[in-house]
């Protein structure tokens, strides 16, 4: 995918841009706080439209202005679109795509495909659970959309159910209720479950054949589940099996999340595992390790985009090639190098690229210096 040009009106600290994108690698240079993370958090809100730095939608239009608009040319499979996303005030989103105004966002999610690498995702391996979560379930979204409303009716089933079981634990009998919701929980959580599943045996491959050739071979990366249902990882079932098992499931804990008021059994409670030579990284792994790991997961996470659209996203790389040592910066320019159109932000005037457009941040306006 490439992104062809980008307009921003009254985002964060752009008060009006308007700019045209080298299909290669776009160096972003500046001073910290000028605007350059601004700029790719722009970008990969047109996938996904949600901040990557996890800021609701009111904080990202610029101070006493009351709606931010971002317009957009790209291609994806050969085919131009024009989108353009509009978020007021009032809470309300206006989008457009080729010209039509869409009534849902959730189904345009991934029309742009992006990947953000960011000096927080070097931290995936030592971070808590949610942050691992939190990338499993965006990629999902971002490479099948209709994902989102799987994710939506469990976090408000989640939550409807967490309320209930706080009026059962004050002594008041509403087990039919319950019953209800456990089906719906079961409904939506068995699927996440398995598109949990059938994601990492796509990417696991990917990320160990990359970890492979940053280490030299000389490690070896494995990959697994926490939690879900016992047995359900390692053979084929179909939807409905993953459901009456949920069900089950539910039923088995229903006492002890009774007495603490909340779910205790669920994908909202499980986690990504990473093993280095058989030994867990979070607990056991160098802080160089766990860069190695990350990076991996990052360039896995492009290749099976790859794999799944046909085409490289757009990769965003917010100041991590100086986070990175020169070993792992190299190892990421190869894969990028020529193949996937790359902004990089960076605070210095170094030269990592044989070949780049160069821009210059300050204050929220951007120049081309090459």
């Amino acid at each position: 995918m490439i992104l062809k040009a980008l307009k921003l009106t009254n985002f964060r600290n752009y008060g009006s841009l308007d700019m045209v994108w080298n299909p290669g690698i776009n160096m972003i240079r500046g001073d910290n706080a000028q605007g350059k993370t601004n700029l790719l958090e722009a970008i990969a809100f047109l996938s996904t439209f949600s901040s990557f730095r996890k800021s609701p939608a009111a904080e990202l239009i610029k101070k006493e202005r009351d709606f931010f608009l971002i317009r957009s040319c790209f291609t994806g499979n050969q085919t131009e679109h024009i989108m353009n996303v509009a978020y007021s005030e009032d809470k309300k989103y206006l989008v457009k795509l080729d010209g039509n105004t869409k009534k849902r966002i959730a189904p345009l999610i991934g029309s742009l495909n992006t990947v953000i690498f960011s000096p927080d995702d070097l931290m995936l391996m030592k971070g808590g659970p949610e942050e691992r979560r939190r990338f499993i379930d965006a990629e999902i979204i971002q490479t099948s959309p209709e994902s989102h409303m799987v994710f939506s009716r469990y976090n408000k089933a989640l939550k409807q159910r967490n309320n209930l079981l706080k009026e059962m634990r004050e002594g008041r009998e509403l087990s039919d209720i319950l019953n209800a919701y456990d089906r719906q929980l079961a409904e939506n959580g068995a699927s996440i479950l398995l598109r949990r599943k059938d994601l990492l045996e796509r990417l696991l491959p990917m990320v160990r054949l990359s970890h492979r050739r940053i280490t030299g071979g000389s490690e070896e990366l494995m990959l697994s589940y926490a939690g879900g249902i016992e047995g359900y990882s390692e053979k084929k079932h179909t939807l409905e099996q993953w459901k009456s098992a949920y069900e089950e499931k539910l039923k088995e804990t229903r006492s002890e999340d009774i007495r603490r008021g909340s779910t205790t059994f669920g994908p909202h409670r499980d986690d990504l595992r990473f093993f280095l030579n058989g030994d867990d990284i979070r607990r056991f792994g160098s802080q160089g390790q766990q860069r190695t790991a990350s990076l991996a997961l990052k360039i896995g996470e492009l290749e099976l985009m790859k794999g799944q659209r046909g085409e490289y996203p757009v990769l965003l790389l917010d100041d991590v090639l100086s986070e990175l040592d020169e070993h792992r910066r190299e190892a990421l320019i190869e894969v990028i190098n020529g193949k996937v159109q790359t902004f990089v932000t960076d605070t210095g005037n170094r030269q990592l690229f044989t070949r780049c457009s160069e821009y210059r941040v300050e204050n929220g306006m951007i120049t081309a210096i090459s």
